[in-house]
């Protein structure tokens, strides 16, 4: 049975990982969705059934396209690859129940965001209000759906504003922007108020990580912020007891 499920898994993750894909390059262009098939980027022709196979058809067809040969990215295997790993994050800690859905849907619409923010430094309004919809939905099969949902939510927004106002009242330019602070305030309501203050601290570490290693690839002083945001509340979720630590010593 678990082999049976792990496999399942695998593959969800790597179908959902197409799907990533797919999202990311359509969203920031403002395509339509699941409207039109999907193209070579080089010759525009339409894709078969067996060029859609999830990582086998990049294989192979050894990472070019079958009609004019032209390369293909490695953007795609490592998207389904990695959406792949986060759902085996999410079973390892939730297995397959009906409360760990919202959890699956969560690491889509984060892996969306990465990519997106990744390749054009924005994070879009769908992104937040899918994550919303994700952390209510979870609270409501969990049964954790109280106050601290709304607290949190709250005060995460304010606290997001403060740090994107005070930013430009200190250095006259934009820190943290508005996609960051809808952010927060998302999070606030997956985390609770308390929550926060490791999701805080997690930012810290993984954005200079991230900016680091943006810095040493010769990309420039300037990163895209989502894949620190998406790190620290992917883990602050699946791994409560970070806050927990924070709960018990305030009693």
């Amino acid at each position: 049975m678990f082999i049976w499920e792990l496999l399942i898994v695998v593959v969800a993750g790597l179908c959902f990982g197409s799907f990533v894909t797919m999202v990311a390059h359509r969203l920031p262009r403002e395509e339509r969705m699941g409207f039109s098939r999907s193209r070579c980027p080089s010759c525009k022709t339409t894709l078969a059934a067996r060029d859609l196979v999830p990582l086998l058809s990049w294989l192979f067809s050894k990472g070019r396209c079958r009609q004019c040969n032209a390369a293909i990215g490695m953007r795609y295997p490592l998207i389904e690859i990695s959406t792949a790993s986060l759902f085996l994050l999410v079973y390892s800690q939730h297995g397959l129940t009906l409360p760990a859905m919202p959890l699956y849907l969560m690491a889509v619409t984060l892996m969306v965001m990465v990519v997106v923010d990744v390749e054009h430094y924005i994070i879009p309004d769908v992104i937040h209000v899918a994550l919303l919809s994700c952390a209510l939905a979870y609270h409501v099969l969990s049964g954790t759906f109280d106050e601290q949902v709304a607290y949190g939510f709250a005060l995460a927004a304010l606290l997001g504003l403060v740090l994107h106002h005070g930013y430009y009242a200190l250095r006259k330019r934009d820190g943290l922007g508005y996609g960051d602070v809808k952010y927060f305030a998302v999070a606030g309501a997956w985390l609770g108020p308390l929550g926060l203050v490791v999701f805080l601290f997690m930012i810290g570490v993984f954005g200079v990580m991230t900016g680091l290693l943006w810095r040493a690839l010769g990309r420039g002083p300037e990163f895209p912020f989502a894949p620190a945001l998406a790190a620290s509340l992917l883990l602050c979720v699946l791994w409560p007891d970070l806050a927990n630590i924070l709960r018990n010593n305030g009693n």
